[in-house]
């Protein structure tokens, strides 16, 4: 072989070893791998414990607070029942159709004149109330105008009503919404504004506690599932309440269809669901 030819070799072996390790590996590919990853991206930050969680809910510092974490975990329960210090309660579940008017106030007609019918927000803002808002990312655009107002703080947080009437709002007014998400899917000016977001992924203990021992057990393990065949402590209340009439099998098969159904009775039968 010549010195060109063995040069010539040795630089084509070179680009062969160059593309070998830029390439990415089979393991890489494997569904293992992949699901991993997928995994790792998936995993979400330490949760809060619930006792923490209520104590900042209790606090007069907390005037605007963000609660996430998976479905019936107890998130509602929670900004509705931790100690309120006296104040009234307004709760309302936002849809991506919930109109600004309903939450802001309009005009009603009274005999021959229109007057101004305060919206839920208002009404919390003037009693000073603790307002749970549901669901906030899925707020509109209009909606998300007048939360904005709401969350600012207590020096600037004020609402002008379409009857030009500036609304600030009474001492005590507290802002606690939840959702699954979390605050990172949430517009940024929207995510500035909460004073404190707090994590929860473990279900409440007050609704573990209407669980008799048994479906408690079941429902702490199937909790932990994947997403797509978690079952929330909401799913199990519904089972307990179908049980007297229907009984095991047919309750489970009531709340989760027939083929899952099947699936958690055969498990709980075994004692493994």
């Amino acid at each position: 072989m010549s010195i060109r030819s063995s040069r010539t070799e040795e630089a084509r072996a070179a680009r062969a070893r160059r593309a070998s390790r830029s390439a990415p590996s089979a393991a890489s590919d494997s569904p293992a791998t992949e699901s991993g990853s997928k995994s790792a991206r998936a995993k979400a930050p330490p949760a809060d414990d619930w006792a923490f969680v209520e104590r900042v809910l209790a606090s007069p510092v907390a005037d605007a607070v963000y609660v996430w974490g998976p479905p019936g975990t107890g998130k509602t329960f929670a900004a509705c029942h931790a100690d309120r210090g006296g104040r009234e309660l307004f709760n309302v579940t936002l849809t991506p159709e919930t109109p600004a008017a309903e939450l802001r106030g309009f005009f009603v007609p009274r005999g021959v004149e229109f007057v101004w019918q305060d919206g839920v927000f208002v009404e919390a803002m003037r009693k000073g109330a603790r307002l749970v808002i549901n669901e906030v990312a899925h707020a509109s655009a209009d909606v998300l105008a007048i939360l904005h107002p709401l969350l600012e703080s207590r020096e600037t947080a004020r609402l002008t009503l379409p009857n030009l009437e500036t609304v600030v709002p009474a001492p005590g007014f507290q802002v606690v919404c939840t959702d699954n998400l979390p605050p990172d899917h949430l517009p940024p000016a929207l995510r500035d504004r909460f004073k404190s977001l707090l994590h929860v992924d473990r279900p409440h203990p007050a609704a573990l506690e209407r669980l008799r021992p048994g479906l408690r057990e079941a429902a702490l393990r199937t909790f932990d599932l994947e997403p797509e065949r978690a079952v929330s402590v909401r799913g199990w209340l519904a089972v307990q309440a179908f049980e007297a009439e229907l009984g095991a099998e047919g309750s489970l098969r009531a709340v989760f269809g027939g083929d899952r159904g099947a699936q958690l009775f055969e498990a709980l039968s075994l004692g493994a669901a």
